[in-house]
């Protein structure tokens, strides 16, 4: 027998469900639940972590400084009179509805928003949570039904600021022009040394690992595809490991303008790194129409993600086989000074105006623990609160703004943080800012996120463009692409390069 007052069971029930019930008190079982998915690695099961103990907290909040105070005590003797009938004992100290099924459910429904699996597995644990509220007296049915609903309306609000975002290989058409190279003659591929070594950001962001990423990688840069394991694919490949400080554009700009040893004219070109270097020589791919083969081993892929590239064996066979899709590179036209001499510098994912990348950087520094939005939104907060305004004339028209950000390509979703893009050959600019000209912007602009309302907002703009032209009016400033932040310069146009370029990626994504 039990030793709970009114409980008529079995010994072992109940005492199972007692120790679930304390451990599931302050929602400690859930931050226990949500640390080590946290710490398991990145990817869906970090996002579930962070997005369940967000609405487990979020709706805790709500049950205790909401909805108990103010229902109807009416409720309590409603519950007193059906325990009686039943012959079942009143609940102690209650109060409807119970906060301890509203966070569970909350908990549950947020992770299994992010990876389903998950959600099933973590499905039981919440029931028995809610069901010792019952079986132990502490609460009735009717609370914790009520609490589950709670829980599971907290939960799906949290989509309208935080979007539930399918990470999958962006649309691109197929490349029918791209040649099969076989053993890898006539291919130019860079193995960029420096491109997996964390810059300052990145390492200070590890140690203070403070704020939202896809993939599942442990969040430790890797070093670039050695040679052999390129050429264990495409035997017949020349590989460049640039020096230090040497422009490997150069390199293999040269390499394609003689032909190789054996004889062969150079067909294609390939970057074992990140981002920065990925655009790099996708500037390049696109002047001298060559397709690229892009090796994810940076400390940023994001574009290689987008792509469908996963790892290095992914894009050696798709090279091999001949198998690309056409992307589009963004390219901005630098000026510094009435003088000064302009260069064009190529983009695949993003180019950035004032205090926007230093939010990139902050997020990128901290995404790899926390994953991208929540990171995002962190680090945007940061910089607004530190950011001075900046004046510049978009295509002519003259604007005080906080940040500029703009996408090669449409990016997803509109009304909030740009997270993702569903093409890769869209064939526009996404353009979007935030307004320092309108009375207290910033804290419209926060509200606006939180409410979930800022694609409705006057300090927020976003549109997709063809051309932009910025003019910064007073001192230059830097800019940011693919994270590599760019000399300072007062003038610049950005625009879509004419012609997409091949990029090898399998056929079945």
């Amino acid at each position: 027998m039990s030793d709970l007052p009114g409980v008529d069971r079995s010994p072992v029930l109940p005492r199972w469900l007692a120790r679930l019930d304390r451990t599931a008190d302050r929602g400690l079982l859930w931050a226990v639940v949500a640390g080590g998915l946290m710490a398991s690695g990145r990817g869906p099961r970090r996002r579930a972590g962070v997005r369940g103990v967000m609405a487990a907290a979020a709706t805790s909040a709500i049950a205790h400084a909401l909805a108990k105070p103010l229902l109807p005590r009416a409720l309590r003797h409603v519950a007193e009179r059906s325990c009686r009938a039943v012959g079942a004992p009143p609940p102690r100290g209650r109060r409807f509805p119970s906060a301890h099924a509203a966070s569970s459910t909350a908990f549950v429904t947020a992770a299994g928003m992010e990876s389903p699996l998950l959600g099933g597995v973590l499905a039981p644990v919440a029931i028995g949570v809610s069901t010792a509220r019952v079986v132990l007296g502490e609460r009735t049915v009717e609370d914790v039904v009520a609490g589950a609903g709670l829980g599971i309306g907290v939960a799906l609000l949290t989509r309208r600021w935080w979007p539930v975002v399918r990470h999958a290989p962006a649309r691109a058409r197929p490349a029918g022009d791209a040649p099969a190279l076989g053993d890898g003659a006539g291919l130019v591929v860079v193995a960029n040394s420096s491109a997996g070594t964390p810059g300052p950001l990145e390492t200070l962001g590890q140690i203070v690992a403070p704020v939202i990423g896809v993939g599942d990688t442990d969040g430790e840069p890797e070093p670039p595809a050695p040679p052999s394991e390129i050429h264990e694919v495409l035997p017949r490949a020349q590989v460049i490991v640039p020096e230090p400080g040497i422009d490997f554009v150069d390199e293999v700009e040269a390499a394609l303008d003689r032909p190789t040893a054996d004889g062969t004219e150079p067909r294609a070109i390939g970057v074992a790194g990140g981002d920065g270097s990925v655009a790099a020589l996708a500037g390049l791919a696109q002047r001298r129409r060559v397709p690229l083969m892009v090796l994810p081993e940076g400390t940023l892929n994001h574009f290689a993600r987008d792509v469908g590239i996963d790892d290095t064996p992914t894009a050696l066979t798709a090279a091999r086989e001949g198998d690309a899709v056409l992307v589009d590179v963004g390219v901005v036209d630098i000026t510094a000074g009435d003088e000064g001499e302009t260069r064009s510098v190529a983009f695949v994912n993003t180019a950035s105006l004032g205090g926007y990348p230093d939010m990139v950087r902050l997020r990128e520094s901290w995404e790899e623990r926390w994953g991208k939005w929540p990171s995002a939104a962190f680090a945007l907060v940061r910089v607004l609160a530190e950011a001075s305004p900046l004046v510049v004339e978009l295509d002519g028209k003259r604007r005080t703004i906080w940040l500029l950000f703009v996408g090669n390509g449409g990016y997803e979703p509109r009304g909030m943080a740009p997270l993702f893009r569903p093409r890769l050959d869209a064939r526009v600019l996404d353009v979007r800012f935030l307004r320092a000209d309108v009375p207290f912007s910033r804290t419209r602009f926060v509200v606006s996120v939180l409410a979930g309302t800022l694609s409705r907002s006057r300090v927020y703009v976003a549109n997709t463009r063809t051309r932009l032209s910025v003019r910064v009016v007073g001192p230059p400033v830097g800019l940011a692409t693919d994270g590599e932040v760019q000399p300072d310069a007062d003038r610049f146009v950005f625009r879509i390069a004419p012609g997409a370029i091949p990029v090898y990626r399998p056929r079945e994504v």
